[in-house]
């Protein structure tokens, strides 16, 4: 049995190893591939089921590789199902994402945005296959892109453009992301920045027919930016005719390109080469619309209103605004998605952290254990310890009260010396009779200084206050005066210090004087700054006149004046007259 085991194992292995080497094959020649694998499919249907569903996903790996679009989506299906259940989280990214790929090639953008998300959800858990997670955002890029989500398109295109750069993979086909991205942003600078790099990538690679298809989508992005010159670089770099094989896209780009040139005629032919051949609905809808531009600046109103039916005809064909709507709803769901796993591993932190203290607790709990035990040792010790003090106590005690009798001898001679002291003290308290005198002197002078101190500064204080009332009675006195100078002065720009804000406050109490008891019940709290647009408002002036004297944003004075506009209506409030 053990060797019955071990054979199978390796049978196992062998074929997963087939698996894995046509695969690699089908990197880069999936028909190739395609025959390989089509020579296993005998032994594979002998085989369990985790080979049998890794065999039909490279099938539909290999066939998406080489082009071959989908009849429908009942495989991908059955392989969702079992790879969820029994996959690694590889096979999860993988069959994910061939999933996106199937369902993008049958039209249908909200599932195939839906199961990408779902590919680059597992992709970001741990490991994962980094080739397959760039494509993932190029793809995210190209459906956000086709429902003209041009900002979400933008995102993935710089994640793409992240991934090449880590990888150390070719650059140009993110650069063109990013450009065309920019460029529906109408970031004119921006796009013509990345669509330069892109070029000089493919100027610089020693084989440009890889670059075939990269040339002629430059082609027509440089004429909807008007740079004839990088345009006829482009043309001029393709190795093969790019319209040999009639193709929408190159037709589309030519169309562009002479359009641009001032070259209707060629661009109208090629725009009805797209509409004629009727396969892509995209380039049809964009060959519709430049008819009708060239046709209606051209002042031939018969043709211009034909290609605006057949343009808005194509339009409800594609339906933008449902496709937007189902492409938002799986963004939402898709980020809901991403704040519920943050949730969830954040409430697995917070478990994580609390077992980590309860078993601190314990260990905490534990240590005071041991640590009372050592206790009681050390305290048994310390009983033993105080028993021998004890008796040496005792000796000392003895000892002690020979020494007593010693100190009675010293203090007896300490007596008579502190009669030989107490005659110089008499001398002493003499001197310090004479030094209670002169203190009491230099207290009264200093009394007197305090005094003449306190009449200079009273008097000080009472010249200032003077000066503010005089100064304060002059204000008054001219407070309409007062309104009127900052008023005026409020046309241009004037940047006004504290004095003239004083003035300002002062005057406008003057007139109103209830305005300031309002104004404290209406706002409550408020700054500076708020009270001064306050006031400006209370004296009529408008916004660009408070904007000029507070240079404050237009639209704080907006939001304030909006906020405050009960200052307009106090008209009733009394109002001094002069």
């Amino acid at each position: 049995m053990l060797c019955v085991c071990i054979l199978f194992s390796c049978g196992k292995n062998s074929t997963l190893n087939d698996l894995e080497r046509i695969k690699k094959v089908g990197d880069d020649n999936p028909v190739t591939a395609l025959s390989m694998l089509d020579s296993l499919e005998v032994g594979i249907r002998n085989e369990n089921d985790y080979i049998k569903h890794k065999y039909d996903l490279l099938r539909i790996r290999l066939n998406d590789k080489a082009d071959n679009m989908p009849n429908s989506d009942i495989m991908i299906k059955c392989l969702i199902d079992y790879f969820e259940a029994e996959g690694s989280i590889q096979d999860k990214q993988e069959v994910f994402y061939y999933a996106g790929s199937i369902y993008r090639d049958l039209q249908d953008t909200p599932r195939a945005l839906e199961n990408f998300f779902k590919s680059l959800d597992y992709a970001n858990c741990g490991e994962c296959d980094s080739v397959m997670l760039r494509n993932t955002y190029s793809n995210l890029h190209f459906l956000q892109y086709r429902v003209q989500n041009y900002e979400e398109a933008l995102k993935m295109a710089k994640k793409e453009f992240e991934m090449c750069s880590a990888l150390r993979k070719d650059e140009v086909l993110p650069y063109m992301h990013i450009g065309s991205a920019f460029l529906a942003l109408d970031s004119i600078k921006q796009a013509k920045t990345a669509f330069d790099s892109a070029l000089f990538l493919i100027q610089r690679s020693k084989d440009k027919a890889e670059y075939q298809n990269s040339l002629v989508y430059l082609i027509g992005d440089y004429s909807e930016l008007k740079d004839m010159a990088k345009a006829t670089k482009c043309i001029s770099l393709i190795p093969k005719k790019p319209l040999e094989d009639q193709s929408t896209v190159s037709c589309m780009a030519f169309a562009q390109y002479y359009e641009a040139a001032g070259d209707d005629d060629s661009a109208i032919i090629y725009c009805k080469r797209i509409l004629d051949d009727g396969t892509d609905i995209y380039n049809m809808y964009d060959a519709s619309k430049l008819l009708f531009h060239i046709y209606q600046n051209k002042g031939d109103i018969n043709n211009a209103c034909n290609y605006a039916d057949k343009y808005m005809s194509l339009s409800d064909s594609i339906d933008f605004g449902k496709r937007q709507e189902l492409a938002a709803t799986v963004n939402n769901e898709f980020q809901y998605h991403l704040d519920k796993s943050k949730e969830e591993t954040l409430n697995d932190k917070v478990v994580s952290y609390r077992h980590k203290i309860i078993i601190f607790s314990f260990g905490i709990v534990f240590i005071l254990c041991v640590a009372y035990v050592f206790y009681v040792k050390k305290r048994s010790k310390n009983i033993e310890k105080v028993l021998a003090l004890s008796s040496e106590l005792q000796r000392i005690n003895d000892d002690d009260k020979r020494l007593r009798l010693d100190i009675e001898q010293k203090e007896e001679e300490l007596r008579r010396s502190k009669e030989t002291l107490d005659n110089y003290s008499g001398e002493l308290n003499n001197v310090k009779k004479e030094l209670e005198r002169v203190n009491k002197e230099l207290d009264a002078y200093s009394e007197a200084l305090n005094e003449k101190e306190q009449q200079l500064s009273d008097k000080t204080e009472q010249n200032k206050n003077f000066i503010k009332l005089l100064h304060k009675s002059k204000l008054e006195e001219n407070a309409e005066e007062v309104i009127r100078t900052i008023k005026e002065t409020s046309i241009g720009k004037k940047d006004m210090d504290l004095l003239d804000w004083k003035r300002l406050y002062m005057a406008t109490d003057k007139l109103y004087p209830l305005f300031k008891d309002r104004l404290v019940k209406e706002l409550g709290t408020f700054n500076e700054q708020q009270m001064q647009v306050c006031y400006l408002m209370r004296i009529g002036l408008s916004k660009n006149q408070i904007q000029n004297l507070t240079n404050l944003s237009r639209v704080t004075i907006w939001r304030w004046e909006k906020k405050y506009d009960w200052i307009y209506s106090s008209d009733d409030e009394c109002k001094l007259e002069f």
